[in-house]
């Protein structure tokens, strides 16, 4: 049987691997951290638990559960999902990446989108969360990318097989990475007519850019879903009664998708998706 990859290590995502390795399948779950649960003090409306808990404690205890259960565990950011002879290719910031059969994101809502002037104005003319969708598009242009770690890098090495002119603008944050070299200005806002045309910096100056590609943080459920074509709505995946979302093999569970930001919910379709997801790859034979 093929692998199956979770990302995120939250209530959905343990919950999909409590399921799926009980099943017999083979699961590796992938996360940078623990998630913004982990920031929540004390949860006192979930079940079982008479004094509350705190959201670190209950997520540590899952984390132990599943690993207990047999499933794989590393602690890395996922940079994107690309399509493979075997399935699926979860490329890691490391830029190693993890061969599945299935994948199940479990990364909860966060789209990391920088506060800068106009940059809503210019999302789709210039402004894009996707290197491998419209870096095509730019060839021969100038082009930046804005963010200070590991994704923007694999944006940046994404961007460099096709664009000579590549440039990092890590947004006055410093860069977790040696190379290559970046602009750490401040950034105030983009600028041009109806087309981004150039970065106005915070100190006044300004650089003339055709493309300005976001890669700030970690890759959310956004960006993974722009990258791979899911149905989104609102920011959401879309999913149906299986947790399954518009492309096989891919599923999506917990405050990524539609409906209540509740752990309650997120452990109900972390269920449904690593159920659902077993039997996709006992399909596949």
């Amino acid at each position: 049987m093929k692998k199956l990859v979770i990302i995120g290590q939250g209530p959905a995502g343990i919950s999909a691997a409590l399921y799926a390795v009980r099943g017999g399948a083979d699961v590796t779950v992938v996360a940078k951290d623990l998630g913004a649960l982990a920031k929540a003090d004390k949860i006192e409306n979930y079940y079982g638990f008479e004094h509350g808990i705190s959201a670190k404690e209950l997520i540590l205890a899952g984390i132990a559960q599943a690993k207990n259960l047999g499933a794989h565990f590393i602690e890395n950011e996922v940079c994107g999902i690309e399509f493979s002879a075997d399935g699926y290719d979860v490329k890691l910031g490391d830029g190693c990446s993890l061969s599945a059969g299935a994948v199940i994101i479990a990364v909860g809502t966060s789209r990391n989108v920088p506060k800068i002037g106009n940059i809503q104005r210019f999302e789709g003319s210039g402004v894009s969360y996707c290197a491998i969708c419209d870096g095509f598009f730019f060839r021969g242009k100038k082009v930046a990318v804005i963010g200070n770690a590991a994704y923007a890098l694999s944006e940046y090495n994404v961007l460099k097989n096709i664009i000579e002119d590549v440039t990092i603008l890590s947004d006055g944050n410093i860069p977790s990475f040696d190379s290559p070299a970046c602009n750490t200005k401040k950034i105030d806002r983009f600028e041009g007519n109806e087309h981004l045309e150039s970065v106005v910096f915070s100190d006044g100056t300004s650089e003339h850019f055709d493309a300005a590609f976001i890669a700030c943080g970690s890759a959310g459920a956004f960006e993974l879903s722009k990258k791979l074509g899911l149905e989104t709505d609102n920011g959401k995946i879309v999913t149906d009664y299986n947790c399954a979302t518009n492309i096989p093999g891919i599923f999506a569970a917990g405050d990524c998708t539609k409906g209540l930001q509740q752990i309650a919910k997120a452990v109900y379709e972390g269920m449904i998706a690593g159920t659902q997801a077993l039997k996709y790859l006992k399909s596949l034979g």
